[in-house]
């Protein structure tokens, strides 16, 4: 398991500039979401994934994301609104990580690259260019349960399950408070659920573990920073500064996919 685990990263590098390397990324992926409340395991995978293949980059997020999702839930403190008003999309998003995080193992990392490429590369095109789509109420249960499983098939695999639920929320037309206490409850469950299935299935082990912990301070940090700035800037020009950043990213991963798988 760990040779797969780390195909093409030796156990040093892991733990010397890589590490270095993942401090800063991760600080940065910790500002994004102390800023939007969302975007950290997306602003964190994309990053390292440049510098790791894409599963070693997708198991070292879990910790640091379940961390700062507990955070974002904890300041917020409306789990019970949350429950009450979109359970269906989250207990079919729960579902669907636990029964899908035990084949993330099987799926080859080139494939896993370039999926993971191509889910940010086109999150990020529709939501620049595409108008936002209104569900309207006789539509939100079911609007819900799509949502709740391409999120957490999308989750299971690739530890990126946010576009689909950010493409529901935005389509429901929720303000800002309820947008960020939704999403850290809907995010901090499905993290727990990630981990427990990631452990479940012999991935979160060894080095992982450790450099995974060594991550957590610097995405705290930066989600502390994160939450300053979000009283200075505005949140939807920055937004739209973030959907450009992730499609570069994107693209980018897609290319290692065709050329270095």
């Amino acid at each position: 398991m760990m040779s797969a685990l780390f195909d093409g990263v030796s156990h040093e590098s892991v733990f010397t500039p890589l590490l270095f390397s993942a401090v800063f990324i991760y600080f940065l992926a910790g500002v994004i979401k102390g800023m939007l409340g969302i975007g950290f395991p997306t602003a964190a995978v994309s990053l390292l994934a440049q510098l790791v293949d894409a599963r070693t980059a997708i198991l070292l997020v879990v910790i640091p994301m379940l961390v700062t999702n507990a955070w974002q839930v904890w300041r917020n403190r409306q789990v019970r609104w949350v429950f009450r008003n979109y359970w269906r999309l989250l207990v079919m998003k729960l579902l669907f990580i636990a029964v899908f995080s035990q084949l993330a193992g099987l799926v080859p990392v080139a494939a896993l690259t370039g999926g993971l490429g191509l889910i940010v590369a086109v999150y990020s095109l529709t939501s620049l260019y595409l108008p936002v789509l209104n569900i309207p109420d006789r539509h939100d249960n079911v609007s819900q349960l799509i949502a709740g499983t391409s999120a957490g098939i999308m989750g299971g695999i690739t530890g990126v399950w946010a576009p689909p639920m950010l493409i529901y929320l935005r389509a429901r037309g929720i303000g800002k408070e309820a947008f960020v206490a939704t999403t850290g409850v809907l995010l901090c469950l499905g993290s727990l659920v990630l981990f427990t299935g990631y452990v479940s299935a012999g991935l979160i082990v060894g080095p992982v573990l450790v450099m995974s912990c060594l991550l957590l301070p610097p995405s705290l940090l930066g989600f502390s920073a994160g939450e300053q700035i979000r009283r200075r800037l505005s949140p939807e020009r920055f937004g739209r500064l973030l959907l450009w950043f992730f499609l570069i990213m994107g693209l980018n991963l897609i290319r290692r996919a065709l050329f270095e798988g």
